[in-house]
């Protein structure tokens, strides 16, 4: 009987753990990441709302980032630097839980340096004006400095 009891609490423990929020997510294998490269990528979730919020970003049809990612203080982006070659690419980035997804095109010249961020505000949330649940993307020639 005791060992019954043993194995169903277990087996509880397990589900309770594959339930909680935050879950893992396998990091990506890609070959575009590249602590050498010339394009530093930085993501950040800005949404209250939503933490963390998982985001997966493609380039290309390649995953270089898959994590979740917590609001905090709204003033935190986490660094990817990758190796992009010259040209146009394909940039995909999509969230099920934050339930928004972005497909655009970019094109690499040279050093480039740019900002991922989730924003979601419903309405009355933190005084801010509503607003839906979407990805930014911007790309500079030069550094971004955040405040």
């Amino acid at each position: 009987m005791s060992g019954r009891i043993v194995k169903l609490l277990m087996a509880g423990g397990l589900l309770l753990l594959a339930g909680c929020g935050d879950r893992q997510l396998a990091p990506p294998d890609s070959k575009l990441l590249d602590p050498n490269g010339r394009f530093t990528l930085y993501v950040s979730n800005q949404s209250y709302a939503i933490s963390p919020v998982d985001v997966q970003v493609e380039i290309d049809g390649e995953v270089v980032v898959r994590e979740h990612f917590h609001v905090g203080n709204q003033h935190n982006w986490k660094a990817f630097t990758l190796n992009l070659s010259a040209g146009k690419h394909r940039l995909k980035v999509s969230s099920a839980k934050g339930e928004a997804e972005l497909p655009t095109e970019f094109e690499v010249k040279g050093e480039h340096w740019a900002v991922i961020n989730y924003w979601y505000y419903p309405k009355g949330t933190h005084g801010a004006n509503p607003t839906p649940r979407h990805f930014s993307f911007t790309i500079k020639d030069e550094p971004i400095y955040f405040m």
